[in-house]
Formats: C-alpha cells, structure tokens, sequence
C-alpha cells in the first residue's frame, strides 16, 4: 500500500484549492498528464477551480472515473456536467477529453491516455453517503475483476442504474488517488473511508501510490 494522507479543510473552496494545487503540480513536473476526474455533486468546487486556472490543458487527457449510461448530452452525464463546469469555461481542447459510455470505451480511453501502461497519472473521487465511490456500490462484481473497466448497476433507488467506471484494479494502479468529501452529512462515512474501513466501498480502496484522502467540514 502506498501513502495515505488525510486532510481536512474548513470549506469546499480550500480543500478545491489544495486539489487543483496537486494537479497543477503534477502538470509542471511531468509536462503530460492522464487525469480520471468524478461525477456527481462532489467535483463542482474543484471544477470551479480548475475552469479559472490558466494551464497548458493541451498536455493533459481527461476522462471520468464512471459514467451514468446516457446521452452526454443528458443532464445526468457525468462527463456532460465537467464539460459544462470546467472543460468549457477553460477551453480544454477535444483532442483532450475521451468521454466513454461503455467498458470497452473506458478502456480504450485509459490505454490511449497512459500509452499503453494502465496506469493513470491522477484519479480524483467522490464518495457517496453508503460509501461508494466512483460507481463502485456495495457488493458490486467491479470489485473482482482485474480489468481496467466494468459495466454495473446501481442498487435499487439510484438512477439512472446502468453505468460504466474505473474497476479498484485501475484505480490502485494510479500514481496519485484523490478521493474528496464535504459537509457534516458525509462526515462519518468519510472517517470510515479515511481509516480503510473495509466495510465500506471507499474503505476497501487500496491505492500503490501516493493516496489523498480530502474532506470539507462546510458544504
């Protein structure tokens, strides 16, 4: 396992700060950087962030941790919210970004950004109030298998159910996991995440690089 490193911030907009800080450096000190960026609610302040940072986005690749199975043009894709939020606002050329809807799209898109190794520059991750992350559920099948990508369901209530995401296999391959948090409501379950509680999801991730563990105490 690699280094574990947990922080906590007083609000959304510091804790961004300190991850766009991480993808900023890594950025200079490589000069090419694959970056695996998540869905949901989570990433707005760190989209916000990076939409107004002034950076060779020409260098970088950007696809998503997971995708919901819709248009990208829906209001539920994950890869249609970055576009919106950052990839727009600060011009990150096509050539950059590989959406994927689909395992094998995935796939290809991690291979294609990291020429071939699998092995990701950068992984940033939300965490959800059961603990999942990515769409990485309870007891989801991802969690065996030795692929770079799998198609899941999510539980019952959680739509839309059908996606695609990083199997733990490719995400502990990464050089760098970020995985970020805010607010009292998900306060514990990140306590639980940031200890390797392996009773949730989150907990269970055992990254071989340097692995972030950010949490916002303000929403």
């Amino acid at each position: 396992m690699g280094v574990r490193t947990v922080k906590r911030f007083r609000s959304e907009a510091e804790m961004a700060r300190f991850a766009a800080g991480l993808l900023r450096l890594e950025l200079a000190s490589r000069g090419r950087l694959s970056v695996a960026l998540p869905g949901g609610k989570t990433p707005a302040a760190l989209f916000k962030e990076l939409a107004g940072a002034k950076l060779r986005w020409d260098r970088a690749v950007f696809l998503m941790s997971d995708e919901r199975k819709v248009p990208l043009s829906s209001p539920l894709s994950n890869f249609g919210a970055a576009r919106l939020a950052f990839f727009s606002p600060a011009k990150v050329p096509a050539s950059s970004l590989r959406p994927a809807r689909s395992a094998v799209a995935l796939r290809k898109a991690v291979l294609g950004a990291t020429s071939g190794t699998g092995r990701l520059d950068l992984v940033f991750l939300g965490l959800g109030t059961d603990g999942h992350t990515a769409s990485l559920f309870p007891g989801s099948r991802a969690w065996s298998s030795k692929n770079i990508s799998a198609e899941v369901s999510a539980p019952p209530g959680i739509t839309p159910r059908s996606r695609v995401t990083l199997t733990p296999a490719a995400i502990e391959k990464a050089r760098i996991v970020v995985l970020l948090a805010s607010g009292p409501g998900k306060k514990e379950i990140f306590d639980l995440a940031s200890t390797g509680n392996s009773a949730i999801p989150a907990g269970r991730l055992r990254p071989r690089g340097r692995f972030y563990l950010l949490f916002a105490e303000r929403d």
